[in-house]
């Protein structure tokens, strides 16, 4: 269970939010987790070096102070000076022996971060501040609310949204479906040429090369970028949403000119 004495009072759901808030990348629960673990490591490693000093090692201290200095007026006797710091020393040695032997305490389950994103989701979802905490590419982030979408671009000179083409559309869906995929089976399945469509996906950072094929020539593989996770709102590729038709579409080689069935109805997609 979340320790409060440790993490000094900052609630666990202020730790996860400032570290989402802070990272270039969508965060994941296992990196909050660690991130808290090692901060109160370093903490009580520091607690050891500078462990809490007693009265009696304080009064032992300047009594070994005085009879060094031989300020004899008031001064403890050298004899009790010197058994004053011996039981001192044991007293520290005592409980560094005890330290050891105790195992650290969890502070931080992984099964209570999540807890905390979701209380963190659930009080932005109420606020409604025109943001949100989203899971996407197997990490959280802080995102704009789609409803705020038209003054956001407004504000940062964006234009209207960028609708992708049906050709576009149905590459993309080949390429999620089927990664890795090379060209060559893109056009088999769509029966046009693809190489100008793949080259404007790479561009909006949506497909990357991710490989070369061991088939003659060795031509690049392609697939889904974390980006493309992000745009569409996905927690990873399992999360694909079954389109009708997606399963003939992505796995039947058969050219789709030759396809006597019609292709379903695509919905438009809008990408940042």
């Amino acid at each position: 269970m979340w320790n409060p004495d440790a993490d000094r009072d900052i609630p666990l759901r202020a730790i996860a939010g400032a570290l989402v808030l802070g990272a270039d990348h969508p965060v994941t629960p296992a990196e909050v987790h660690q991130v808290v673990e090692t901060v109160e490591s370093l903490r009580r490693a520091q607690s050891a070096d500078a462990p809490e000093v007693t009265d009696a090692e304080l009064e032992a201290a300047q009594a070994e102070a005085d009879v060094a200095a031989g300020r004899v007026v008031g001064a403890i006797p050298k004899a009790e000076a010197e058994a004053a710091a011996t039981a001192a020393r044991a007293e520290i040695e005592k409980r560094e022996e005890g330290a050891k032997g105790t195992p650290p305490a969890k502070i931080c389950p992984p099964s209570e971060v999540r807890a905390a994103m979701d209380e963190v989701r659930r009080a932005l979802a109420e606020a409604g501040l025109g943001f949100e905490l989203v899971e996407t590419s197997g990490g959280f982030r802080f995102q704009t609310s789609a409803d705020c979408g038209p003054w956001v671009r407004q504000m940062l000179g964006k234009g209207r949204a960028t609708v992708l083409s049906r050709p576009s559309i149905e590459t993309l869906a080949i390429i999620a479906y089927r990664q890795p995929v090379s060209r060559s089976q893109i056009e088999n399945i769509r029966g046009v040429n693809a190489g100008h469509v793949i080259k404007a996906l790479m561009e909006m950072q949506l497909v990357r090369i991710i490989g070369r094929s061991d088939q003659p020539g060795r031509p690049f593989l392609f697939g889904t970028t974390p980006e493309f996770l992000a745009h569409f709102g996905l927690k990873s590729l399992d999360d694909l949403a079954s389109v009708a038709g997606a399963e003939e579409l992505v796995r039947d080689d058969t050219p789709a000119k030759k396809k006597a069935a019609p292709a379903p109805e695509q919905p438009t997609l809008f990408v940042k």
